[in-house]
């Protein structure tokens, strides 16, 4: 069983050493870009509501959901998005799309545990200004890509009847790059800055799941979950050169002695964060969730890359979703079957440009699939499913010289099943 585990997590992360999360948003050059994974898509289809957990479902985004899981499930996940971007200028469409997430999720007779790789964050952006105001004509260009990726393992239990707990390590990895160029009319050589940084670091989440009856018919569902502040390495190199326009060959090139400034190496300090959510609902029926999150990045800096128009503020979310299901054990009808899920996101993103909270709202709502049933030997019944979400959003004014983001994004998961570590009774 665990050659089967060790080739599992081999193949996870390899498959996503070629699928790189992207984004195509100019709001990714604050931070470590766009923080992208809100969780799986039947949480991005609830509008992000995590406070909901069973036992055919890996919640990857709170440990102690763990502790309900019954059998073993494959989850994956990917998206695409469309966006518009207005500007006083202009509009322009973008589009971008990508591997979410692939994680495996296992029970044992005393605990369940999670392992998988995601992306956290995302940058991709590419911006140019014209400066008409001097003799001759300068236009400045600003490019960014990369971002920040997260291989988790986490573990959660059943502590008490109605209790969970659980704990999450994340190894964070990546890089970003960014080039600012400056091209001055009627001379052939530009001047090109290139920065690079290695991102390293680890950071821990706990959680606490409450799932408590309230009746025969009524379950409440609470959870919370804690992110301490933690540190991430940033190891950085940067180079000038000039370059041909016209031939495309090198003039100077000098490699910036970042050692002598003390920004060869530098900590950038992630805050803490903070989620509590509520549900009640009809275990296998009906479910109405709400959740809140608070992130403490009011003081967030990169010394190595300095923003005159960018500086940070706590940020929050708020979100309410659920979902509705006709007839969960219905034999003869398939449609009955279908979970309907739907939900509503407020965040503030605690990026601020020109002086401005970059602020966010989405609507979601999906069906998820099921693909096949059978009751396991643990007598619960599971099932695969394909789950399939659209999301519309708005993010960003198109005031004080800003951008509106206006987004719609199609997002695929599917959730597999099977039995590990359990002996079965009958074959």
């Amino acid at each position: 069983m665990f050659k089967k585990v060790l080739f599992v997590f081999t193949l996870l992360v390899s498959t996503f050493s070629v699928a790189q999360n992207s984004t195509a948003s100019p709001y990714s050059l604050g931070g470590l870009g766009d923080v992208t994974f809100r969780g799986n898509a039947i949480n991005r289809m609830m509008g992000g509501i995590s406070v909901y957990a069973d036992s055919i479902h890996a919640n990857i985004n709170n440990p102690a959901s763990l502790g309900e899981l019954k059998l073993t499930t494959f989850s994956v996940g990917l998206h695409y998005r469309n966006t518009r971007l207005i500007s006083d200028q202009t509009n322009e469409d973008v589009a971008s799309g990508s591997l979410d997430y692939i994680a495996v999720s296992i029970p044992t007779k005393y605990f369940s545990f999670s392992f998988g790789v995601m992306p956290f964050s995302s940058v991709g952006y590419q911006l140019q200004s014209l400066d008409e105001d001097n003799e001759y004509n300068i236009l400045n260009r600003y490019e960014g890509k990369g971002g920040v990726n997260k291989t988790f393992i986490s573990v959660g239990a059943k502590v008490l009847k109605y209790l969970n707990l659980g704990g999450t390590i994340n190894f964070n990895f990546g890089s970003i790059s960014s080039d600012a160029s400056r091209q001055e009319e009627n001379i052939d050589f530009g001047t090109f800055l290139t920065s690079n940084s290695q991102i390293r670091g680890i950071d821990l989440q706990l959680g606490a799941h409450l799932k408590l009856p309230i009746n025969k018919t009524l379950t409440l569902d609470a959870f919370g979950t804690y992110s301490p502040e933690h540190n991430l390495t940033s190891e950085n190199e940067q180079t000038y050169f000039t370059r041909s326009i016209s031939t495309q060959n090198l003039g100077t090139f000098v490699e910036v002695d970042l050692a002598s400034q003390d920004l060869d190496k530098v900590d950038l300090t992630i805050g803490s964060k903070y989620e509590l959510g509520v549900g009640f609902g009809q275990d296998k029926k009906w479910l109405l969730g709400a959740q809140y999150t608070a992130i403490n990045s009011g003081n967030f800096q990169n010394d190595f890359i300095q923003l005159n128009s960018v500086s940070y503020e706590n940020g929050s979310r708020l979100s309410v979703g659920g979902y509705f299901i006709p007839n969960y054990s219905s034999i003869t009808d398939y449609w009955k079957r279908i979970v309907f899920r739907a939900g509503f996101r407020q965040e503030t993103s605690g990026i601020m440009i020109n002086n401005t909270s970059l602020e966010e709202t989405g609507i979601s709502f999906g069906v998820s699939l099921p693909l096949g049933g059978y009751y396991s030997a643990a007598n619960v019944a599971g099932f695969s499913s394909l789950n399939i979400g659209f999301e519309f959003g708005k993010r960003g004014v198109n005031t004080n010289g800003l951008i509106q983001e206006n987004y719609w994004s199609l997002r695929v998961g599917a959730s597999l099943n099977d039995l590990w570590f359990i002996k079965r009774k009958y074959n």
